[in-house]
């Protein structure tokens, strides 16, 4: 189905996409060009594919007028593995002809293709996966573009929050992070952090999907941890460890985590649990420009978008990519040049000058400037407060 047929058949699709299931979109003869978009549909994460896959919906139309473009999308699942991206990307290369890559979104599966998608020479964009090595990718030509903060740009920047002094002085630094790559990438960064500013930093490890945390937490607070920054792919698992610090009686001065809190947290814990409870997001998520975003999304879904980030993320990479598709045509490597040189990106009013650089495919930098923190009030919704920059926030004390 054409995107502007999909627009148009959006609301009939609502019930089958919250399901997991009806008709995907098949490309047609007359577009400029075909995007193959891999995601989670099935598998432990599906709202990284269901977020992308609306961002898509809602971007497009408005891509496709400001560049004068037809685009069409084909979307393949990879079940969350790196299995079922190699799969997934070998369909969409050899038999679908796709002249563009988006996803997968998370790191792993991400990892999997991107030597393959280099090999192929396809521009690949990714919104969500922030593992460090997926950019560059292709040697000298990078095809790699990034519109997702990559996870040691999000460490540098949260660390300055994290190991900013408590009261005066240094603190006592506590993480809890996710026993996989995107945790265990975290930990190391900061660990190395700690040694170089004299800071102790105690670390705890909990299994994604694990439902206790309570030994972790004690040990926590018998460490005397007065800054705790909690490091996980997943709200629920967030929402895990909040609820047993509440319960050992574990409440630091300091709480800290990432944006991810955003997918089911609230839903899943108490007001109690989110005091002072703070997250760092290179958007602020109140802007006139993201709330235009959250905005159409809201109307068109009836409920907000379980990764806010991700679908913002969406529009930035289909207005890069349309530019360089406007400028290179049919020829994949000049596509790729032109994203790569791109003026600027716009985002719902919102402009980004020079995103990318010969070389570099990276959206976001740690400019602690640019940087925003944010965290819930007090209602049982938990609406999203915005504190100020990051800079404000090291300045004033965090």
């Amino acid at each position: 189905m054409h995107t502007r047929r999909m627009v148009a058949a959006l609301a009939a699709m609502l019930l089958a996409s919250a399901c997991g299931s009806g008709p995907e979109p098949s490309p047609s003869a007359d577009s400029d060009a075909t995007i193959g978009v891999i995601g989670p549909k099935t598998g432990p994460a599906p709202q990284f594919y269901q977020d992308t896959q609306r961002g898509i919906e809602l971007a497009a139309p408005i891509i496709e007028k400001r560049y004068g473009l037809e685009l069409d999308f084909v979307y393949a699942d990879d079940a969350g593995s790196p299995e079922g991206a190699s799969s997934a990307v070998q369909k969409l290369l050899n038999e679908d002809d796709v002249d563009a890559i988006f996803g997968p979104p998370t790191s792993a599966p991400a990892l999997q293709i991107a030597e393959v998608v280099a090999r192929s020479r396809r521009p690949y964009l990714l919104v969500s996966a922030s593992n460090a090595d997926l950019v560059p990718t292709g040697g000298d030509k990078n095809f790699a573009f990034r519109t997702q903060w990559s996870g040691p740009v999000l460490n540098e920047v949260n660390s300055q929050v994290v190991f900013s002094d408590v009261d005066g002085k240094k603190p006592v630094v506590g993480i809890a992070y996710a026993a996989d790559a995107f945790g265990q990438a975290a930990v190391a960064q900061y660990r190395k952090l700690g040694d170089e500013l004299g800071v102790k930093v105690v670390e705890e490890s909990m299994q994604t999907g694990a439902t206790d945390f309570t030994a972790g937490a004690k040990r926590l607070r018998d460490a005397g941890v007065n800054s705790v920054f909690l490091n996980f792919t997943s709200g629920s698992d967030i929402a895990t460890v909040t609820r047993d610090m509440k319960v050992v009686r574990f409440d630091p001065p300091r709480k800290t985590t990432t944006s991810n809190i955003l997918a089911n947290y609230r839903e899943l814990s108490k007001p109690a649990e989110w005091e002072g409870l703070k997250f760092v997001e290179r958007e602020d998520l109140n802007s006139p420009n993201f709330t235009k975003v959250l905005d159409a999304y809201r109307s068109a879904y009836g409920e907000e978008p379980q990764l806010p980030t991700v679908v913002y993320n969406v529009f930035s990479a289909l207005d890069a990519y349309a530019q360089g598709l406007k400028a290179g045509g049919a020829d994949h490597g000049a596509v790729r040049d032109a994203i790569e040189s791109v003026a600027s990106v716009e985002v719902e009013g919102t402009t980004y000058e020079k995103p990318f650089a010969p070389g570099d495919g990276e959206f976001y930098d740690a400019d602690v400037a640019n940087w925003h923190v944010m965290g819930f009030d007090d209602t049982p919704e938990g609406d999203i407060v915005t504190f100020g920059t990051v800079a404000d926030c090291i300045k004033r004390g965090c």
